[in-house]
């Protein structure tokens, strides 16, 4: 059986997100590890999408993409298709909250951790362009991932 890498700190920078979209009007269900999403994201009581976070120690614009597994691209666009909502990666960088719709095309290579020495974290990867993230904030200028227009 594989490992489970997710700790605690991933646990905390999780809530802390979901905490300050909820300050958005959008709740957040923790899902069991099986949809492999994160989050149930709820509108007004109801169920308007699905949503993944990621938290990265670098500025939004340090790279032109954003790897993430295509396994969880997969779940994320099948879980979009199941119930005709979104699926939204939303990301923590440290200049800001962002967020792109997993709908999004995406360049795909096989890569993937190397730090851990788990043979199975090489796979392939999608890599969204930096450009398809919108900046999540204050403003009510700034996008809003249950928009549809977006």
């Amino acid at each position: 059986m594989r490992p489970y890498y997710e700790n605690q700190r991933d646990l905390t920078n999780e809530n802390l997100v979901a905490t300050a979209l909820k300050e958005k009007g959008l709740d957040f269900v923790k899902m069991p590890v099986s949809y492999r999403l994160d989050f149930a994201m709820l509108h007004k009581g109801k169920v308007r999408g699905f949503a993944e976070v990621k938290t990265r120690n670098n500025r939004h614009d340090k790279y032109p993409t954003l790897m993430i597994s295509l396994g969880k691209v997969m779940a994320a666009r099948q879980l979009s298709e199941a119930t005709g909502t979104r699926s939204i990666l939303f990301v923590k960088f440290l200049d800001g909250l962002y967020w792109c719709d997993f709908a999004s095309p995406f360049n795909l290579e096989i890569g993937g951790r190397k730090d851990r020495q788990d043979d199975a974290d090489i796979e392939p990867v999608a890599h969204f362009a930096i450009s398809a993230f919108r900046r999540f904030g204050k403003s009510p200028a700034e996008s809003h991932p249950l928009e549809k227009d977006t």
